[in-house]
C-alpha cells in the first residue's frame, strides 16, 4: 500500500512539475520569430533599439541580430551591434555563442523560464552576465540585461520591445 501511494504522489509531482525541454525552448524562441523595435533610454542616453530574431543554417540555429543607437544629453552618439545563434533541440538547454562591436566574445547556456528565455553569457574568472528575454503578449517582449560585479549582479539595461513596427 505504501508503495502504491509513493508511486502515485511521484506521478502527481512530475505532471506538476513545468516541462523544461529543447523543444519548449525552441517552441519559445519561435515565438520571438521577427523585427522588434524599442524606444527607450539605453547606456545612459535615448535610444532606439532593434531586435531580429531568425532561423538560420537550414532551421538548425536562430540568429539574433540586436543594434541599439544611442545620443547622449551631450549631443554625442554611438550604436553597439551584436549577434548571436542559438542551436536549437539539445536537451534541457540551449547553447549559442554572442559576438558584439565592443570586441566581446561570449559563450551562452539559455534556459526557458515559462515566458522567458534566460540567457547567461560569459565565463567564470571573467565578465559575465545574463539577459531575460521576456514575452509579454504575442507583440511584445522585454529585455532585461545584467552584469556580475564584485558586489552581486547588477542590472544595467531594460528595454520593452514591440513587434513589427518598423518591419
Amino acid at each position: 500500500m505504501v508503495r502504491i501511494v509513493v508511486i502515485f504522489l511521484s506521478v502527481m509531482l512530475a505532471m506538476m512539475s513545468p516541462a523544461r525541454s529543447a523543444e519548449d525552448a525552441t517552441a519559445l524562441i519561435d515565438k520571438f520569430e521577427g523585427h522588434w523595435t524599442s524606444h527607450g533610454p539605453a547606456f545612459g542616453g535615448a535610444a532606439q533599439s532593434v531586435m531580429i530574431w531568425a532561423p538560420t543554417l537550414g532551421g538548425k540555429f536562430f540568429r539574433l541580430d540586436y543594434s541599439v543607437a544611442v545620443t547622449r544629453d551631450d549631443g554625442g552618439s554611438f550604436t553597439f551591434e551584436g549577434v548571436a545563434h542559438y542551436r536549437l533541440g539539445e536537451g534541457e538547454t540551449l547553447s549559442a555563442y554572442w559576438a558584439d562591436n565592443s570586441g566581446d566574445l561570449h559563450p551562452i547556456r539559455a534556459e526557458r523560464d515559462g515566458d522567458a528565455l534566460i540567457a547567461h553569457w560569459g565565463v567564470e574568472g571573467a565578465k559575465q552576465g545574463r539577459t531575460r528575454y521576456e514575452l509579454l503578449s504575442p507583440g511584445q517582449l522585454q529585455v532585461t540585461d545584467w552584469i556580475k560585479t564584485e558586489d552581486g549582479w547588477r542590472q544595467f539595461n531594460q528595454n520593452q520591445f514591440d513587434k513589427g513596427a518598423s518591419e
